[in-house]
């Protein structure tokens, strides 16, 4: 009884491309979260910072947010160290134009919300009823595939939860339409 052996030529893998390195080789995708969170415990920290550590009875209101702005920065130290030695993946590119309205969204709802004053002019308070649909619109227009109708419907049925929700049920002292309902 013989044994035939058969020979299968297989093709060579072709060799991988070399990934390039970022243009920053220290800052990749993982220290970029970490120094995000230092950054924005240390905002916390400074925020927070006008609030009693200590009261009459004892804690105060600023214990918790100093706590936590503590840990959030630790976390952030953190991240940093334990990916200082791997190699960076790169953040890829980011489309300010896709960012730029989720911004102006958020700067509008918070200078039309409680008012603001910019010393040439000033915002007047427009309250919920109209800071809230503005931000959402704004910041759907972000997106790729936005239908206009939809947004308008959506911002609308969003406006009236939200007013619902922190100005009745929850009885935040939030304007609703200061210039319309007197609050």
């Amino acid at each position: 009884m013989t044994q035939e052996v058969i020979h299968v030529d297989l093709p060579a893998r072709p060799p991988t491309p070399p990934v390039s390195p970022p243009s920053y080789p220290w800052l990749g995708r993982e220290r970029l979260a970490g120094l995000s969170l230092v950054v924005f415990g240390l905002f916390a920290l400074w925020a927070g910072s006008d609030l009693p550590f200590q009261g009459e009875g004892g804690v105060g209101s600023g214990l918790l947010p100093r706590a936590l702005s503590i840990m959030i920065i630790l976390l952030g130290l953190m991240q940093i160290a334990v990916t200082w030695n791997d190699r960076a993946e790169t953040t890829g590119s980011w489309p300010i134009r896709d960012m730029l309205p989720v911004l102006i969204g958020v700067f509008l709802f918070a200078i039309t919300i409680r008012g603001y004053d910019f010393g040439a002019f000033s915002v007047p308070v427009l309250g919920m009823a109209v800071a809230t649909p503005l931000s959402i619109i704004f910041s759907g227009i972000a997106a790729k595939d936005v239908r206009y109708g939809e947004l308008l419907i959506f911002a609308a049925i969003l406006t009236v939860v939200c007013i619902a929700l922190f100005r009745y049920a929850l009885g935040l002292s939030l304007a609703v339409a200061p210039w319309l309902i007197g609050y």
